[in-house]
């Protein structure tokens, strides 16, 4: 009897501690009763029904990392990448992670494989290496729409490597080194070719102003012998050998600065090879994408990463660009806001700022410079329309390229202005290009940037050195009929009163500039090719 007592006992306590639950801090378990979910066991002590009650599940309600193994995807080119990916995902809904889906970690696994087959299916191979951005993004906004009814938040998603084959790789290296080697020795001796005849005009030109030159003095000198012949009259006033203008020889080939020992080798999966300028914002280099496409990176100043309300707007502005498309503008093509230092990549355009232009070359021709007004009027018409203002518009920030001109730095450039304005109160953008709402504080518009492309005009057409003792719009009656029109009604006084890039487009969009690859004369054409050849044989760091 004593030990059927004990053994009942035993039992009880055995039900007992089976029915009593400790749920770690973090998780939760599911239970069934007959078949069906009953309840949530939370943190804690929980207590169940071992004869009517059943754990089903235990879940960890804590973020997850999970990697996926390589998946091989077929690009639309049919070359074969494979691509590592890393979520981080977190269960929301214990009862929907359980009953929704059998295993989710197998399902999202899937919904990863075959969403990426239809993303990268759709993009060639230089593409697909240049756009882990866009990748990540619509691999994120997939996961999302599907996952929720899982009872699961995808927080992140990352693509950790884009390899394609070895033999791909080995050809791409191949047909680069072969690229790049034609262009070189084309380049150089297109270069070659172009400086002999230079020099050769140079130095016909010369010996023509010496030739003229020794004929003004013998004449001179022969005028003063007969005066010396001749009684002095009185009230002649005495001669005066004139002043013979100087001829300007070409500037010497451009050459990009190399790295210096403090710089960067790498940001991001970039690989800098040059430097190509410094800004208030930041350093600009001349850098290699894993396809093999050169790129402009601006690494921003150590003195701004430490301000969050500039990372904030510099995230904004990157955002905005993105959007920005068309011929006449370099496109951002990555950008890392929120690394340690930001940085922006963009399409290179080989070749030199308007700017350097004017100063070697002098003013332009009334063709050249109507293209330009067509192709800057359409990159600021892209622009306004995704919202944005430029309000730094110069020549220093058109380039020159053998396609047409582009306009850079839109919007990018208003994080750190923005900045500096709040610190020091100081206005924003170029003195000569600002209109006079940004001088007087008024609010702005984009009609601020219409006056900065009224005084490009004037300036790369000659008329701006002119303007001295009267007013610039009437000296920009000096440009050709139609541009002459345009630039007086940009640099009106009031905003309202100046045209949009669109009325621009419309009102001198019906000349005849040509085709785009011979908008340049062939003396700017040799200045774009040298710049082009110092691009090409820029040696990559050690």
């Amino acid at each position: 009897m004593l030990l059927l007592g004990l053994v009942a006992g035993a039992l009880v306590l055995a039900e007992l501690a089976w029915a009593v639950r400790i749920v770690p801090e973090g998780s939760v378990v599911v239970v069934e009763r007959h078949g069906r979910h009953t309840r949530l066991l939370r943190p804690g002590l929980n207590v169940i029904f071992p004869p009517f009650d059943r754990i089903r599940n235990r879940i960890d309600l804590r973020e997850q990392v999970v990697p996926f193994p390589p998946q091989p995807v077929i690009t639309r080119d049919n070359l074969v990448v494979n691509i590592d990916t890393v979520i981080y995902y977190q269960v929301t809904d214990a009862r929907a992670a359980t009953y929704e889906v059998a295993s989710y970690i197998q399902a999202i696994e899937q919904l990863i494989v075959t969403t990426l087959r239809n993303i990268v299916g759709g993009m060639d191979l230089d593409r697909t290496l240049a756009s882990r951005h866009e990748i990540n993004a619509a691999l994120r906004g997939v996961l999302d729409e599907v996952t929720g009814k899982w009872g699961i938040r995808v927080n992140r998603v990352e693509l950790k490597a884009i390899e394609p084959s070895t033999s791909i790789q080995d050809s791409m290296e191949k047909q680069m080194r072969a690229d790049r080697d034609k262009r070189a020795a084309i380049l150089t001796a297109e270069g070659i070719r172009h400086s002999q005849i230079l020099a050769a005009e140079a130095e016909k030109q010369s010996a023509i102003l010496r030739a003229q030159a020794e004929v003004e003095v013998a004449r001179i000198h022969r005028q003063a012998e007969a005066d010396d012949a001749q009684p002095p009259r009185p009230g002649l006033p005495s001669q005066a050998l004139a002043s013979l203008r100087p001829y300007a020889p070409l500037a010497a080939p451009f050459a990009h600065e190399p790295l210096r020992e403090d710089d960067p080798r790498q940001v991001g999966r970039y690989r800098l090879t040059a430097r190509l300028g410094e800004g208030g914002m930041g350093t600009v280099y001349l850098g290699m994408s894993p396809g093999a496409r050169q790129v402009a990176v601006k690494v921003v100043r150590e003195e701004l990463v430490s301000d969050p309300s500039f990372r904030r707007r510099f995230a904004r502005e990157v955002d905005a660009a993105r959007r920005v498309s068309g011929f006449h503008t370099a496109p951002v093509v990555d950008a890392g806001p929120e690394d340690t230092r930001p940085w922006l990549v963009t399409e290179y355009i080989p070749g030199p700022s308007l700017h350097e232009v004017l100063g070697i070359h002098g003013p332009l021709s009334a063709p050249t410079l109507r293209a330009l007004a067509l192709g800057v009027a359409e990159a600021l018409e892209a622009i306004h329309a995704c919202g944005i203002v430029h309000r730094d518009l110069k020549p220093g920030n058109i380039l020159v390229s053998a396609a047409g001109p582009r306009v850079i730095d839109f919007g990018i450039a208003r994080g750190a202005e923005a900045t500096a304005l709040t610190e020091s109160d100081v206005v924003v953008g170029t003195r000569g290009f600002l209109a006079p709402e940004q001088l007087t504080g008024a609010p702005l518009s984009s009609a601020v940037d219409m006056y900065a492309f009224g005084m490009v005009l004037c300036h790369a057409g000659g008329a701006a050195r002119h303007a001295e003792g009267t007013s610039l719009a009437g000296a920009a009656r000096l440009l050709p009929a139609d541009l002459a029109s345009v630039a007086t009604a940009c640099l009106d006084h009031d905003p309202a009163g100046r045209p949009s890039p669109t009325e621009v487009l419309r009102s001198i969009g019906g000349a005849d500039t040509g085709t785009p690859s011979d908008w340049l004369p062939p003396a700017l054409r040799t200045l774009v090719d040298l710049h082009q050849a110092a691009t090409v044989t820029a040696a990559p760091p050690a």
